[in-house]
C-alpha cells in the first residue's frame, strides 16, 4: 500500500518538473533566440527608438510575432522601413511577423490623414500615383502640415511633421487588385 502512495508521488513530481522544464525552456528559446536578436538587429538602425516584441496576437495566436518599433523623427520612412524589414529577414527568416510602427501622432496629424486617406486608396487601386501626391501635398499645405509620400513596389510611404510630433502610415500596395501592377 506505502509502494502505490510512493509511485504517485513520484509521478506527479515527475508530471511537475517536466512541465516546469519545458515551459521554462519555452521561455528561453523565445527571449535568446526570437526577442534578443530581434531587438539587437532593430535597435542598431538609426531612427529607432525602442522595440518590443509579442508573440501573442488578439486572437491568442502565437505562429506570428509582432514587433512594435517606436521611431525618432526620420528624414526618409521608405528606406527606413525597407532597412527595418532588412534586418528582420536576415534575423528571423521562416516566421512572419507583423511590423507595427509607433510614432508621436497627435488627433490633427490623425484628422490630416483621414483627409488624404481616399486619395491614398485610389492610388492604390489605379496607380496613379502622381495625382496623390499632388493631392496631398495640396492638403498638407493648406492644414500647415508637412508631407512626404514615398512609393515603391510594395507600398506607399507616408510622414506627416507638424511641429515636433509626426505619424507614419505604411500603405500596403495589393498587387492582386485590378489597375496595380
Amino acid at each position: 500500500m506505502a509502494r502505490k502512495n510512493i509511485n504517485w508521488v513520484v509521478g506527479g513530481l515527475t508530471l511537475m518538473l517536466t512541465l516546469a522544464s519545458l515551459f521554462g525552456g519555452q521561455l528561453l528559446w523565445n527571449k535568446y533566440a526570437v526577442v534578443n536578436p530581434i531587438n539587437n538587429a532593430v535597435q542598431s538602425i538609426k531612427g529607432v527608438e525602442s522595440v518590443a516584441v509579442s508573440r501573442l496576437n488578439e486572437q491568442g495566436d502565437s505562429k506570428n510575432i509582432k514587433i512594435y518599433v517606436k521611431l525618432a523623427q526620420v528624414a526618409n520612412l521608405q528606406k527606413l522601413y525597407a532597412e527595418l524589414e532588412e534586418a528582420l529577414k536576415q534575423v528571423h527568416r521562416p516566421q512572419r511577423y507583423e511590423l507595427v510602427i509607433q510614432d508621436s501622432r497627435t488627433p490633427e496629424l490623425e484628422q490630416f490623414y483621414h483627409s488624404i486617406h481616399y486619395s491614398v486608396q485610389e492610388a492604390v487601386f489605379t496607380g496613379n500615383f502622381t495625382a496623390m501626391a499632388g493631392s496631398i501635398a495640396a492638403k498638407a499645405g493648406s492644414a500647415g502640415v508637412e508631407a512626404q509620400t514615398y512609393v515603391d513596389t510594395k507600398n506607399i510611404y507616408l510622414q506627416m511633421t507638424k511641429g515636433t510630433n509626426e505619424m507614419y502610415v505604411v500603405v500596403t500596395r495589393d498587387s492582386n487588385r485590378a489597375g496595380v501592377q
